[in-house]
């Protein structure tokens, strides 16, 4: 198909998509109303918050208008990324959109933070990134790079909301096509869920956060086209949707009315589990608990014009917020109780949801968290002259500064249709066990401990300070088994669980399998101080022959560039001190009874253990991290069923943050 062809059949296609199945008596572009958006004036009391995140919302602008470029094949159009079709080269856009129309619109905007002018920032930036967007969508009559238009993807309802709401911002300063093109776009993936079931699912791979963002399709779709007579069926398809994001099992009986209907009613299926986690890429994932932020962030798009909010952006958000607030950590992030395959440093991103939840849902912690991601936030922008939050090696996902400037420009907008913040932070200290997870949580002035039993086996022990020393790896404290026929370390199973919780401490008796051939018998137990004493026994299962052994692994961060560590690691083995430069590659082996690491954490134990420390050579999946394993032998070694291979025990402790 030549181009002049390609562009017929999709401007074809276009005119097809404008008019609804149901409604073929108007057409959207006749539509000439939005619903209105009015900024509410600022209370004082917040203006220093505003402040600083306008700031900051100007120079990540400032930052990503250096990456923006013509498209090769129409130069009055303009994008960030390369073209193509995926999402890292759609969202990124999107995204960034909201941010720059939040500036274009409002605030104390200063040319030169952000390099251009304000009606630079619309002629120049916003006005050919939307016409890029509306003329390659699956509506437009052109194709992405890689010859396909985005659009009818798993999340292009996702990119699509981002379009429709930053082109809301600034609609009255939109030229009649680009206005079109994207009422066409979030007109057409609108249709696509309008009429659909939401999704379930609870195990591995949770569908909260996809059933949440497909909800906010419909949500754009009223905003730019509220006298169009699909508003009704939008309304009542954004409810439905956005209340199956975040359904426990129980909710299938639940009676309370919600948006005019029982609970049970709206019921298609659970999300989350019955004690408020959910897991998603295998484990209990914080980063998707925290997509109740998706929903409730619709709450700015409703004050701004005047409405108020379905309850079903909030359903079951609190009993979630409060499993995060256990999880929350003095540098604006969380300790990741089963692991975090993503960024472990995306504490500004964090500060979005403990300020929504502060703001219309009367949480009386989220403004102190907020504020230690806006503390975050300030400190790593103050590394770059050209503004950016991020530096390369922090962050794996492509869109991460592109969805960072959208929610620090929704957090400005937040603070002016916020209701009355009470700050009244309570700290959370003692035991929480949360069973369908499969954790416990244990927090003290000083440390976090936490153990994870289900879909992941691993603890950790870290400091309850801005340096946590450690990081979340998924074999923390369990380590690996490496076999003579095998490169590979052993795939973990539990096989046995025997926990006990207290209110300030608990027990955990495990049998952690490495394969079919080995098994360790492991004891976990706190004290009301959260120090951690932990054994372990390997044994044979059936007779093999090991290459190496490698447990009772710690994870040890050791970051040249985070803005909460030195650069180094200071280590103390016995009596003997040495430095550990961050990513130098650097080992160090002995039998030790005491292990110092920057004076915060401590490890004894009453025996000599074979110790083995491996530091990083750079940056993995957006940290770098050095290895310290207390139990480590790399001789080959035949073992007959039965015997013990070998066993170790040591306790933990940590400093919390000197005040």
């Amino acid at each position: 198909m030549n181009k002049t062809v390609r562009q017929i059949f999709f401007a074809g296609i276009a005119a097809l998509l404008l008019v609804s199945p149901a409604t073929t008596a108007r057409a959207t572009d006749d539509i000439d109303e939005v619903m209105p958006s009015t900024l509410p004036a600022l209370r004082p009391e917040l203006q220093p918050a505003a402040d600083r995140l306008y700031g900051a919302l100007m120079r990540q602008a400032h930052y990503l208008l250096g990456t923006v470029h013509e498209w090769d094949e129409a130069p009055s159009m303009k994008l960030l990324t390369e073209s193509k079709s995926a999402e890292y080269c759609i969202r990124p856009n999107t995204s960034t959109l909201v941010g720059l129309a939040v500036l274009r619109r409002w605030g104390p905007y200063e040319a030169e933070v952000v390099g251009v002018s304000r009606d630079q920032l619309l002629d120049e930036y916003i006005i050919p990134m939307m016409r890029y967007l509306v003329a390659t969508h699956s509506t437009g009559d052109r194709t992405t790079g890689d010859g396909k238009p985005w659009g009818d993807a798993w999340q292009s309802a996702h990119w699509a909301y981002a379009l429709g709401r930053a082109a809301w911002f600034v609609w009255d300063d939109l030229p009649a096509d680009v206005r079109n093109g994207v009422r066409r776009v979030v007109a057409h993936e609108a249709g696509r869920f309008v009429d659909a079931t939401p999704p379930h699912g609870m195990k591995r791979d949770t569908k909260a956060e996809e059933n949440a963002w497909s909800s906010r399709i419909f949500s754009a779709a009223v905003l730019l086209m509220p006298n169009d007579v699909r508003r009704k069926v939008w309304e009542e398809a954004f409810v439905r949707w956005a209340i199956s994001s975040f359904m426990r099992p129980s909710d299938a009986q639940c009676r309370q009315i919600v948006d005019g209907k029982p609970v049970a009613d709206w019921f298609t299926g659970a999300c989350i589990f019955e004690d408020s986690t959910c897991e998603n890429h295998g484990f209990v994932h914080p980063g998707y608990m925290g997509c109740i932020g998706i929903t409730l962030c619709c709450h700015i798009d409703f004050r701004l014009s005047g409405r108020v909010a379905p309850r079903a952006v909030a359903w079951n958000a609190s009993g979630i917020y409060e499993n995060l607030k256990w999880m929350a950590t003095p540098d604006g992030g969380y300790i990741y109780p089963s692991g975090q395959d993503w960024a472990l440093f995306r504490n500004p991103q964090k500060a979005l949801l403990h300020l929504l939840m502060a703001s219309f849902e009367g949480d009386t912690d989220g403004w102190s968290l907020a504020q230690q991601g806006w503390e975050a936030m300030d400190r790593m922008q103050a590394r770059s002259t050209d503004g950016r939050v991020f530096l390369p090696d922090e962050y794996r996902f492509r869109s991460m500064q592109h969805d960072t400037i959208a929610m620090i420009g929704l957090q400005w907008l937040c603070l002016h249709v916020a209701d009355p913040i009470r700050d009244e932070p309570t700290q959370r200290l003692g035991t929480r066990h949360l069973k369908s997870g499969g954790l416990v949580l244990h927090r003290t002035p000083n440390a976090f401990v936490t153990l994870s039993y289900g879909a992941k086996v691993m603890a950790q022990v870290a400091a309850m300070r801005l340096d946590r020393i450690v990081s979340p790896d998924q074999r923390s404290l369990i380590g690996s088994v490496f076999l003579a026929d095998s490169k590979n370390p052993q795939k973990l199973q539990v096989s046995e669980v025997d926990v006990d919780v207290k209110d300030d401490r608990f027990t955990a008796k495990l049998c952690v399998d490495h394969g079919p051939r080995v098994r360790a018998n492991l004891v976990f137990r706190t004290d009301s101080k959260g120090t951690l004493y932990v054994s372990e026994k390997l044994v044979a299962i059936k007779d093999v022959t090991i290459n190496r052994v490698a447990t009772g692994m710690i994870v040890v961060l050791n970051n040249k560039q985070w803005i909460y560590e030195t650069g180094h690691r200071a280590l103390k083995l016995d009596n003997e001190s040495t430095t550990i430069p961050a990513h130098s590659g650097k080992t160090l082996a002995g039998e030790v009874t005491n292990i110092v690491i920057d004076d915060v954490m401590t490890i004894t134990s009453d025996k000599p253990i074979r110790i083995h420390y491996v530091a990083s050579e750079g940056p993995l999946r957006g940290r770098a991290t050095d290895r310290l394993y207390l139990n480590y032998d790399n001789a080959k070694k035949k073992w007959k069923a039965g015997e013990t291979i070998s066993q170790y025990s040591a306790t933990i402790r940590v400093e919390g943050q000197r005040r």
